[in-house]
C-alpha cells in the first residue's frame, strides 16, 4: 500500500508540503516532489498522524498498519504500493564465518530463510486480506493514486536512480543488474500474471 492519507490526494498539486512519513529511496523520490518527507520510528507514527503533526504515513499493509491503528488515525488508504511492490527478509552473515560453515549447513541456512521468506509472505496474504475488509467494514476508504501522480512519482525515481547511480559504483551495479532482470521478467508477467489478473481473476 502507499500509505495512510488524512486528506485525498487528487493530483500532483495535492502532494505539495504534504508531511509524509516514509523513508529510504521512496523518500528521495517523494522529496523531489515537493512532498515533506519525515523520518520516524513506528511508536511515533500513531501520534503524530493523530495529532496532525504528519498528513501521511507508509507503514507496511494491512495487517501490520492494523497494529499501529492507523486506520483510527486517518480515512484515506491509498495503493499501488509503487515503493514497495513486494518484501523480503533478508539475512546478513560475516563472509568469513560464512566460508567456515561446512556445505550442510550453510544449506541449512538457506533453506531456512527461503522457508522464513515463504512463511512470512503467505502469512501476510492471509492477514492483510482481513485486516483490509475489516478497515473498509468501519470506514476507511480505500483509493488509488491517480495517474499523474503515479506518473510522476516514476519520473522522479527514475532522476534518484540517476544521481545515486552517478555517485555510487556499487549502486549502479546492484541497479543495472535489478533492472536488466526485471526487463527479462517483465515479458513474463505481462503473459502469465498480467493477462490472469486483468482477465480471469475477477471474471
Amino acid at each position: 500500500m502507499t500509505g495512510w492519507f488524512k486528506k485525498e490526494i487528487n493530483s500532483l498539486a495535492d502532494l505539495k508540503g504534504l508531511r509524509l512519513r516514509i523513508p529510504g529511496l521512496a523518500g528521495k523520490g517523494y522529496a523531489k516532489m515537493g512532498v515533506d518527507v519525515k523520518l520516524l520510528p513506528g511508536g511515533e507514527i500513531f501520534p503524530a498522524l493523530e495529532r496532525g503533526v504528519i498528513d501521511a504515513a507508509e507503514w507496511v499493509g494491512p495487517a501490520q498498519d492494523k497494529r499501529l491503528g492507523l486506520n483510527k488515525a486517518a480515512k484515506y488508504y491509498y495503493t499501488t504500493g509503487w515503493h514497495e511492490p513486494t518484501t523480503v527478509t533478508e539475512f546478513a552473515i560475516n563472509k568469513a564465518a560464512w566460508n567456515s560453515l561446512p556445505k550442510d549447513l550453510q544449506q541449512t541456512v538457506m533453506t531456512a530463510c527461503a522457508a522464513a521468506n515463504m512463511v512470512a509472505h503467505s502469512w501476510s496474504e492471509a492477514n492483510n486480506a482481513q485486516a483490509f475488509e475489516e478497515f473498509i467494514n468501519t470506514g476507511t476508504e480505500a483509493r488509488v493514486l491517480p495517474d499523474d501522480v503515479i506518473a510522476g512519482l516514476k519520473k522522479a525515481m527514475d532522476g534518484v536512480y540517476e544521481e545515486l547511480a552517478s555517485k555510487d559504483p556499487v549502486f549502479k551495479k546492484v541497479m543495472e543488474s535489478y533492472f536488466s532482470f526485471k526487463k527479462t521478467h517483465d515479458k513474463w508477467a505481462r503473459m502469465s500474471e498480467g493477462v490472469w489478473h486483468a482477465k480471469l481473476r475477477n471474471a
